[in-house]
């Protein structure tokens, strides 16, 4: 997956080049249309918050603020909405007149998707971290065929896995040589419902990304069980893209324009990332956390 994952980024970076030099000389624009972006709930980055005023569920996070500042650069307008899963990325592709679900948001690489949608990204990339109880594993979960406590995917092989319905595990037995014989049991409860299924032993471990989970405490959507700790895993922090529908009539144009400006404002002080929100905003993380992080 690592290798497949390098040749698209190279053939991303042509394809680019060539949409931009497309788009300066056509410059047929669509920009009075707003792009609809949609995502699962995935805080800090996208995740909905009560409106003190009305009592009326707004969309915030980090991904608002950043959009913020491709709209000053692209002359783009974006709306967001929080879907499930499965139904923004059905939206996504087969969208089909302005007002429809044309991006896409928080996606993992996998080359299904590169050839369904227009990837453009990343937009971030956080680590990862295996989360077990520790009434089950005092001292961490131990694997005997590896001899150490639990350090890489590769390493949970022999363990039960619990996981989010919708998220993509591929690359477990693709990348990381778990065989496929080993299912993950998905939960569609969020992150909620998988750490209170690895409370209760209906699992082992639960293999998600410390950012999302300390987002969730922080707005209110996760109440951590008390049993739980975690360790960070030895692996490359996972890459994270839009995922443009390819039946978009401008859908070249939008991969050139966001591309572009997400290129340049990630090598600003003003791009928002997990540690600089968390930052400007005082969130209180659990110790534990911390570590993995």
């Amino acid at each position: 997956m690592l290798r497949e994952y390098k040749v698209f980024r190279l053939q991303r970076l042509l394809f680019v080049s060539l949409v931009l030099v497309a788009v300066l000389i056509s410059h047929k624009s669509y920009a009075e249309d707003p792009v609809a972006i949609c995502g699962e709930p995935w805080p800090p980055f996208l995740y909905e918050s009560i409106n003190a005023e009305d009592d009326r569920k707004d969309v915030t996070g980090v991904h608002l603020e950043n959009f913020r500042l491709i709209k000053e650069m692209t002359g783009l307008d974006f709306d967001f909405s929080i879907l499930p899963w499965k139904r923004c990325l059905h939206d996504v592709e087969n969208y089909s007149k302005p007002g429809d679900q044309e991006i896409a948001i928080d996606a993992s690489f996998s080359l299904e998707r590169a050839q369904k949608y227009f990837l453009v990204g990343p937009i971030y990339a956080i680590g990862t971290a295996v989360f077990y109880s520790r009434n089950r594993f005092p001292d961490g979960p131990y694997s005997e065929r590896f001899g150490r406590v639990v350090s890489t995917i590769t390493d949970m092989q022999d363990f039960s896995i619990c996981g989010m319905l919708g998220w993509n595990y591929e690359s477990y037995y693709v990348e990381h040589g778990i065989p496929r014989s080993v299912k993950v049991i998905e939960t569609p409860a969020g992150f909620q419902g998988g750490l209170n299924m690895v409370s209760s032993n209906h699992c082992d471990l639960l293999e998600v990304h410390p950012a999302n989970v300390i987002g969730s405490i922080v707005t209110g959507e996760l109440e951590m069980p008390d049993d739980i700790s975690c360790r960070k895993l030895k692996v490359d922090p996972e890459p994270f893209f839009l995922m443009v529908s390819r039946s978009s009539p401008r859908a070249q144009e939008l991969v050139a324009r966001l591309s572009t400006a997400i290129i340049e404002l990630k090598g600003t002080l003003n791009w928002k990332t997990v540690s600089t929100a968390g930052a400007e905003q005082n969130l209180s993380v659990p110790d534990f956390l911390k570590k993995c992080s």
